[in-house]
């Protein structure tokens, strides 16, 4: 009898556990667990939630005739034993004389409710009857009942905590859709008047200055444009819904068009770009313009970091079952305190000093990860900066192409 005892409890434990490990809604958990807890604690388990408004609701309207009032013992978190279901007895929880008549109806004897306390407040209420007439609840089945309830109480706090956060996230990205909306609109004018402008110049020495003006007037609006992106890539990362479009692509073309794309950024700062890839065919499992993306940023910092004279290197090989890619350059470096956090939104190697959005190793970061890479960075101050990362590499039987939100 000890032996099945204890497989039970173990049983119990472990049901329990994966319950509570699950706990993304609250509502769901808590109609799972007062199945759980039948028969084990009693014959009836209710569960009442308390939302942040103060409004109380029962799970699954089980016994809704029943209707409890969050007494101050509940408020201060203390149990409530109540082991005759009097009329008098239950007065003191449910002022209702139609809920008492509910309770005797269900042929419930006797009574224990437990206050499911999270971070100080009242989130709910459990409630467990029995109809037993040999049991009646005392104070010595107070020790199982309450660790029992303080196990769901952080469960249902986290499944809380958990749709507040979701909530927040999802009413962040509808603010920040609508905003960059009406700020490509305007952005987009700009650009427009812009181009017109450059074609109606004149071609005389008048004309050339105001051109200056005007292309100024277009990168800054350019730049804009990019931060714009930048934001709406990190909160589609964050949310889980960055979209790819994995397939087969040639590493030999995708470095040579990020190098080229780059080219005349490190020729103005009188820089040497140089890409290694080996001559054989190489091919990885990736989304293109994803990848041309994250190169892009790997190596735009690179040349920002890097002064005059000085190279950047962009190497592909193929390791194991993985293309690894290689950003390298002779820059300043990054303090070893401080390359744990480069992939951090709005990190600056520089913060005195902002060269950018600060959200370029982010979205990077991001991008590998959905793709099923790997990315991360080696440096010394002083000694140049080299950043790795991978993709699968293309095998015979891949797929030609998978589109999945991430």
């Amino acid at each position: 009898m000890k032996a099945r005892a204890a497989s039970d409890e173990l049983r119990f434990q472990s049901n329990l556990a994966e319950v509570l490990a699950s706990a993304l809604d609250e509502r769901a958990m808590l109609s799972a667990v007062t199945r759980l807890a039948v028969p084990r604690f009693g014959e009836v388990c209710l569960a009442d939630v308390i939302d942040d408004d103060g409004s109380m609701y029962r799970v699954d309207n089980a016994l809704d005739s029943w209707q409890i009032v969050p007494t101050p013992v509940l408020r201060a978190g203390d149990a409530m034993v109540i082991p005759d279901a009097t009329q008098s007895a239950l007065a003191s929880v449910s002022p209702d004389p139609s809920s008492h008549a509910a309770i005797r109806a269900a042929g419930i004897r006797s009574l224990v409710l437990l206050p499911l306390i999270g971070r100080g407040h009242l989130l709910g209420v459990l409630t467990f009857g029995i109809t037993r007439p040999d049991r009646r609840f005392t104070k010595t089945d107070l020790p199982a009942l309450e660790d029992f309830a303080q196990r769901v109480a952080l469960g249902a706090d986290n499944a809380r905590l958990y749709q507040q956060a979701q909530q927040a996230s999802r009413a962040r990205d509808d603010t920040l859709n609508a905003i960059s909306h009406d700020l490509r609109n305007g952005l987009n004018t700009v650009l427009t008047a812009a181009s017109l402008l450059l074609r109606s110049l004149p071609p005389d020495s008048e004309g050339r200055r105001d051109r200056r003006h005007v292309e100024a007037i277009r990168r800054s609006a350019d730049r804009m444009n990019r931060v714009i992106a930048d934001l709406l890539d990190v909160a589609s990362i964050e949310s889980g819904r960055l979209f790819v479009e994995p397939r087969k692509e040639s590493v030999q073309a995708i470095v040579a068009a990020a190098v080229g794309t780059c080219r005349e950024q490190a020729v103005e700062k009188s820089l040497r770009i140089e890409q290694r890839v080996g001559a054989e065919p190489i091919e990885a499992v990736c989304d293109k313009e994803r990848v041309l993306q994250v190169l892009g940023n790997l190596i735009g910092n690179a040349i920002k970091f890097t002064p005059e004279g000085g190279s950047v290197q962009v190497n592909a090989e193929a390791v194991g079952d993985e293309v690894l890619f290689t950003v390298r350059d002779t820059g300043i470096g990054v303090p070893s305190k401080q390359l744990p956090h480069v992939f951090d939104r709005f990190w600056q190697a520089t913060p005195k000093v902002r060269l950018g959005s600060g959200l370029g190793l982010t979205i990077a970061k991001g991008v590998v990860e959905a793709l099923g890479g790997r990315i991360w960075a080696e440096s010394r101050p002083g000694d140049g900066t080299t950043f790795f990362f991978t993709l699968p590499l293309a095998t015979s039987d891949a797929r030609g192409a998978t589109r999945s939100n991430v």
